[in-house]
C-alpha cells in the first residue's frame, strides 16, 4: 500500500488484505475487513497457514468532504471475488481503493481503525 500513514496501519498490508462489507450513508463509509497483519504489528501472530496472519475489523470514515463511490456492475462480478483489493492508497485525509467491490475515493477528516 502506498502513502500509508495512519499509525493503525503500521505493519498492515492492505493490498493484500479483504474486504468483507461495505457500509455508507450521508455521514461515513465503513469497510469491514479481514486485514494481513505482518510480524512487527502488535497483533501479529505465527500460524501455519501459508497465507498468514489475518484479523478481522473495521476502517470508518466520518466527517467525509468528498466521496466518489463507482461498485462493480453485478453483471461483471460473476466470476470476480468483490473481497480482494488491488491497490489501497491512505494519506493524511485521503483514501483511494480498487478492487473486486469497485473503487472508493473520498475526503474524510476522521478516520477511526480497528483490528481485533
Amino acid at each position: 500500500m502506498s502513502g500509508e500513514k495512519h499509525p493503525k496501519l503500521e505493519n498492515v498490508d492492505l493490498d493484500t488484505s479483504y474486504v468483507l462489507g461495505v457500509i455508507y450513508d450521508d455521514v461515513s463509509l465503513t469497510l469491514e475487513m479481514d486485514f494481513h497483519l505482518l510480524e512487527g504489528h502488535p497483533r501479529f501472530e505465527h500460524t501455519d497457514a501459508e497465507e498468514g496472519c489475518y484479523r478481522k475489523g473495521f476502517i470508518r470514515f466520518s466527517d467525509m468532504e468528498d466521496l466518489r463511490l463507482k461498485k462493480t456492475r453485478a453483471a461483471d462480478s460473476a466470476d470476480l471475488d468483490l473481497s480482494v483489493i488491488e491497490s489501497a492508497t491512505l494519506d493524511g485525509e485521503y483514501f483511494h481503493m480498487l478492487g473486486g467491490w469497485g473503487e472508493i475515493e473520498l475526503t474524510a477528516s476522521s478516520i477511526r481503525i480497528a483490528i481485533d
